[in-house]
């Protein structure tokens, strides 16, 4: 047979089985906010929803008839304010949606003062489509 597995008598008074206990570190403090990253990301983030809602704008356009001005404003508002209301309330988010609130007065301001400029042909398609005919040759 085999020798004893644990033998208590020549460990220490003091040890126990299981896991070894470490000194606990004092948790570090958050690291401080860096403004000008911070300032970066929100403007990024802006002009990408900017982006996206001027293309959301401009379908609106051609397909309903929407004003080009009007489609901009309504969506990219709908967007500040749940970015607002939705999003995290730190400064970030904050920062982001004045950046969206700036882009959208700024955007529909200038979209206004060009709605005589801009110039959405109608895509009428004057010539009829001829049906295609395949005809299967045979071996």
């Amino acid at each position: 047979m085999a020798g004893k597995r644990f033998t208590v008598r020549s460990r220490d008074i003091r040890w126990k089985e299981g896991r070894v206990k470490t000194k606990r570190s004092r948790p570090r403090p958050p690291p401080k906010p860096n403004l000008t990253l911070d300032l970066v990301v929100a403007g990024v983030a802006s002009l990408l929803a900017a982006g996206v809602v001027f293309c959301l704008a401009f379908t609106l356009s051609v397909s309903h008839g929407v004003p080009l001005y009007l489609g901009y404003a309504v969506v990219l508002g709908g967007v500040g304010v749940a970015c607002l209301t939705l999003g995290p309330q730190d400064r970030g988010g904050r920062m982001i949606a004045g950046a969206i609130g700036l882009l959208w007065l700024i955007g529909s301001a200038g979209l206004f003062a060009a709605r005589a400029d801009i110039v959405i042909p109608a895509q009428r398609h004057t010539t009829v489509a001829r049906p295609v005919v395949i005809d299967k040759v045979e071996d």
